[in-house]
C-alpha cells in the first residue's frame, strides 16, 4: 500500500461521514477488512508516519486550547482525530496548526475528538483475516521526533501564536497558569 493508497481510505470515509465519527471510523475498518494482510501492515505504518508529522508544538498548542489537558494519550488520540480529517485538511493544519478553526467544529471536546476508531483498525482486521496475534510485531515502530517548543508564558501569548482556535474555542473560564513553575 502506498501513502496515497492509505489516504485513499481515509478520504474515502469521508464521503458519506464526517471525520471522527463512528460512522467514518466504522467505514475504514469495512476497507481494512478486505485488504491482504501485508496492506494492513502497510496502512498502519503509514499511519505511525502521519501521526508522528503531527508531533509538533503547534500541534500540541492546539490540542491543549481545544482539550484544556495534555498526556500522552490525549495527545496520540488529538493526532488520529487531525488524521480523520482527510489528506487536504490533515496537510493545511500541519501547515498551520490555526488552519484546524476553519473546518472543526468542536461542541464536546470530550466527545467530539476522538481517534479511538483509528487505533486498533488495522490490527482487528489483521487479527480477524488472518487468525494470528503477531501484528504489532510485524509493524514499524516510530520513535516520537523531539520537540523544541517556548510554552507560552500567558494566556495572551496562547491566543497569539493561534488566534482562530483560540478566538473559537478557548473557555475564559479557565484558570490555567501558563508560565514556567515556580521553584
Amino acid at each position: 500500500m502506498t501513502e496515497q493508497g492509505f489516504w485513499d481510505i481515509i478520504n474515502s470515509s469521508l464521503v458519506q461521514h464526517p471525520s471522527g465519527s463512528e460512522g467514518q471510523y466504522q467505514e475504514i475498518a469495512q476497507a481494512l477488512a478486505s485488504l491482504p494482510e501485508e496492506e494492513l501492515i502497510q496502512f498502519e505504518n503509514h499511519l505511525a508516519k502521519q501521526k508522528n508529522n503531527a508531533f509538533s508544538f503547534p500541534v500540541l498548542m492546539a490540542n491543549f486550547i481545544l482539550q484544556s489537558y495534555i498526556n500522552d494519550d490525549i495527545f496520540e488520540d488529538f493526532r488520529l482525530w487531525l488524521i480523520s480529517f482527510g489528506q487536504e485538511k490533515f496537510s493545511n493544519i500541519l501547515d498551520n496548526a490555526d488552519n484546524l478553526a476553519s473546518f472543526s467544529n468542536v461542541k464536546d471536546p470530550i466527545e467530539d475528538i476522538t481517534g479511538e476508531g483509528l487505533v486498533f483498525a488495522a490490527q482487528e482486521a489483521y487479527e480477524a483475516a488472518t487468525g494470528k496475534e503477531d501484528f504489532l510485531k510485524r509493524v514499524r515502530t516510530l520513535p516520537d521526533p523531539e520537540m523544541n517548543y517556548l510554552w507560552p508564558e500567558d494566556i495572551d501569548a496562547l491566543a497569539k501564536m493561534l488566534p482562530n482556535l483560540f478566538n473559537k474555542y478557548w473557555d475564559n473560564s479557565r484558570t490555567y497558569e501558563l508560565g514556567p513553575a515556580e521553584e
